[in-house]
């Protein structure tokens, strides 16, 4: 049944001649199998990745041409030994070399000494790495000067025979001290003679002898009493 908007065939609706630009029937029908793959022609070649029932997707790489050797050169480095910790080191680190003269074996040593100035009083240190000579002529140097300059002073008094005391514990540091293997870029220096026959040894044994005999009689009284 024709609706209300069909539109009804006009005055001027033009019939089309029958069969002018009909399209011939196959004219351009592709011919069957033209363009149709030959079954079989690109069968993927089973790789090692191939799964059964399923598509090839990573086919075998085949060795490419610029794929080389390691061929042992003339410039090839042998491979580097692993090194033992602390090879090639002696025992206990570098040797050090002294602050004074440069020479070596040196060692850490301290020494001390002390000046009473009756009212005031001075405490001196010398401390450095140094050899055995250079170390030995500071120690002599610090412990005669102290026997004269250290007991003029009422603290003093007190203070310089411990003082005298500390100084022999770096004696013994110092004669540990191997004698120098190695030369410095100038002389050690000299350890001269020793404390009690330096002219300061013998002027410091008075006061020395004086404080000793003083507590001697001190720690007597202590015991009698």
């Amino acid at each position: 049944m024709p609706g209300p908007y069909q539109q009804a065939p006009g005055p001027y609706q033009q019939p089309q001649a029958p069969g002018t630009y009909a399209q011939a029937p196959g004219a351009y029908a592709q011919a069957p199998g033209a363009y149709a793959q030959a079954p079989g022609a690109y069968p993927p070649a089973p790789g090692p990745y191939a799964q059964p029932g399923a598509a090839q997707y990573a086919p075998a790489a085949a060795p490419g041409p610029y794929q080389q050797a390691p061929v042992p050169g003339p410039y090839q480095q042998p491979q580097a030994q692993a090194q033992p910790y602390g090879g090639g080191m002696p025992v206990g680190g570098a040797m050090q070399a002294c602050q004074l003269c440069g020479a070596g074996p040196a060692a850490q040593v301290t020494v001390r000494g002390h000046q009473g100035m009756l009212i005031i009083m001075r405490s001196l240190r010398r401390r450095g790495t140094m050899c055995r000579p250079c170390a030995l002529a500071t120690f002599r140097e610090m412990q005669a000067n102290t026997m004269v300059q250290g007991w003029w002073g009422p603290m003093s008094v007190v203070i310089t025979p411990i003082t005298l005391l500390i100084n022999l514990g770096a004696l013994s540091t110092i004669r540990r001290i191997p004698e120098p293997v190695v030369a410095g870029h100038r002389p050690p220096l000299n350890p001269g003679k020793s404390v009690f026959k330096r002219p300061q040894g013998i002027l410091g044994l008075v006061p020395l002898c004086l404080v000793l005999g003083v507590v001697l009689l001190a720690v007597i009284g202590m015991a009698a009493g």
